[in-house]
């Protein structure tokens, strides 16, 4: 045995409930799980190394982050409380303007710093050349991603009138899919790559290419994974398109794209009705509360879809939108704006809540057969998270167990201590084993503040509302 966790409270999402098992062990062999129960019956002294919970600590499964775009983590902070119109094009757009290539790598370094910190262990990284990312930060930090290449044909965007329709060019489309099947060649049977076709939105592509890349995903045993119904400038586009009866979700219908083979990110510009219709199609939905809050100011639809049988997992998104790549807290907000959306206190409860960023996260992402839960045979993803925290306490085990409620209403996230990604510890006792933060963070903020002096120029330029924030002496 490689490693043992013993003495510890274990929430499995596995048999009944949740499969809560108290006093119980866990073993890792070889990168998976080999041992899952009791301590009573655990036989682990020989383990290489391990790590006693002294009945103190709770242990999970790696969490999920189903949907991110961490290069942008880079640029945290330079863009909120603006109108939704302005949020890319003039919020956005001047910074993004003065990124290079290791930018991206830099932002995405410190993503997966904050991610593993609050219990990340598996990253939906939705980017294009994604490749460059998986090479230099996610295998080399031996991090689980799912590889999401951004596929689309659009390449102009007067930003003085956002409202024009986009232009499409074919060949750069080809060129982003022509990426996405090297991934395939590449990394199909990686231990921690997971492959997927990302057309980025309706607005994007043209119809007749995103049928072809259904086939290709298909072909590849994967899936397609779009950004869907996000607003109203997606709205105006697929209008002045295709007619202002329709809606994102008519036009997947009617093209036969609502269907299994289909992740559909944010959603929040759509009826009850629409959203009814893609659960019935079985279309998968990811949910990102506190970006799409913050940069639309709505609510996405998370408790809706589940309440109407629907399957979810949840998601940062980029954080100059969320803030943050912290997933206890994107777990909170979705049962806290279920409950306000239905003025019902009982709509995703914890239990509910904590699947999206565990098994239902892996079951929409199609990887449920190597992560989301604690099962002999499993990737060894496993986090431990130290429950004596003011915030945390007091623990009750009779006659019931607390600890569910206190993980999704109480949790900041910086409760973790130990993060096991494919039976390689990643954070051991609160400290990171091979990677070096403190150079990292020193890293990005110097050239945060460099991208930032580069853009100021433009972003004057731009008017947006922060520029008028900046005049006032807001910011």
């Amino acid at each position: 045995m490689d490693i043992a966790i013993i003495n510890t409270l274990i929430i499995t999402f596995e048999g009944k409930g949740l499969g809560i098992i108290k006093a119980g062990g866990l073993g890792f062999e070889d990168g998976k799980i080999s041992y899952v129960g009791k301590m009573s019956e655990f036989e682990y002294k020989n383990a290489d190394l391990i790590i006693d919970g002294n009945n103190k600590h709770a242990t999970l499964p790696g969490l999920i982050n189903a949907h991110i775009h961490s290069p942008l983590t880079i640029c945290r902070g330079v863009v909120h409380d603006i109108p939704e119109g302005e949020y890319m094009f003039k919020g956005l757009s001047p910074f993004i303007n003065q990124l290079r290539s290791e930018d991206s790598v830099l932002g995405t370094k410190l993503t997966v710093i904050e991610g593993i910190r609050s219990g990340t262990t598996t990253f939906a990284e939705y980017e294009g050349n994604v490749r460059n990312l998986v090479e230099k930060v996610y295998l080399p930090y031996n991090i689980r991603v799912v590889a999401t290449e951004t596929i689309n044909e659009r390449v102009h965007v007067n930003i003085h009138k956002p409202s024009e329709l986009y232009e499409f060019n074919r060949s750069k489309g080809e060129e982003s899919l022509k990426r996405a099947n090297e991934l395939f060649k590449k990394f199909k049977n990686n231990d921690l790559v997971t492959p997927m076709y990302g057309p980025q939105a309706l607005d994007m592509l043209t119809m007749d290419f995103l049928k072809e890349i259904k086939q290709q995903a298909i072909s590849n045993e994967s899936k397609t994974y779009m950004h869907i119904a996000q607003g109203a400038r997606e709205r105006q586009q697929i209008t002045k398109r295709y007619g202002k009866d329709m809606t994102a979700v008519k036009l997947l219908k009617a093209n036969d794209l609502l269907d299994t083979t289909l992740i559909a990110a944010h959603i929040h510009d759509t009826t009850t009705e629409e959203r009814n219709l893609m659960v019935k199609n079985n279309v998968k939905m990811v949910g990102c509360p506190s970006a799409i809050s913050k940069v639309d100011g709505i609510a996405p639809p998370l408790g809706d879809y589940i309440r109407l049988g629907g399957l979810a997992g949840i998601g940062t998104d980029e954080a100059p939108g969320s803030g943050h790549h912290n997933l206890f807290h994107e777990i909170k907000l979705a049962s806290i704006f279920a409950k306000i959306a239905f003025q019902d206190p009982t709509i995703l409860p914890p239990w509910e809540s904590l699947k999206l960023a565990t098994i239902s996260g892996a079951e929409v992402l199609g990887i449920e057969d190597q992560i989301g839960s604690l099962k002999i045979g499993k990737r060894a993803d496993v986090i431990t998270i130290d429950l004596h925290q003011p915030h945390l306490i007091p623990i009750i085990n009779t006659p019931f167990h607390n600890i569910l409620a206190n993980l999704v209403y109480s949790s900041k996230g910086n409760e973790i201590d130990n993060v096991i990604i494919h039976g390689k510890p990643i954070l051991l006792n609160n400290e990171f084993v091979e990677i070096d933060e403190t150079s990292i963070i020193n890293e990005v903020n110097n050239r945060a503040q460099e991208i930032c002096e580069n853009a100021s120029e433009d972003w004057e330029k731009s008017n947006s509302k922060m520029v008028e924030y900046h005049k006032s002496g807001f910011i």
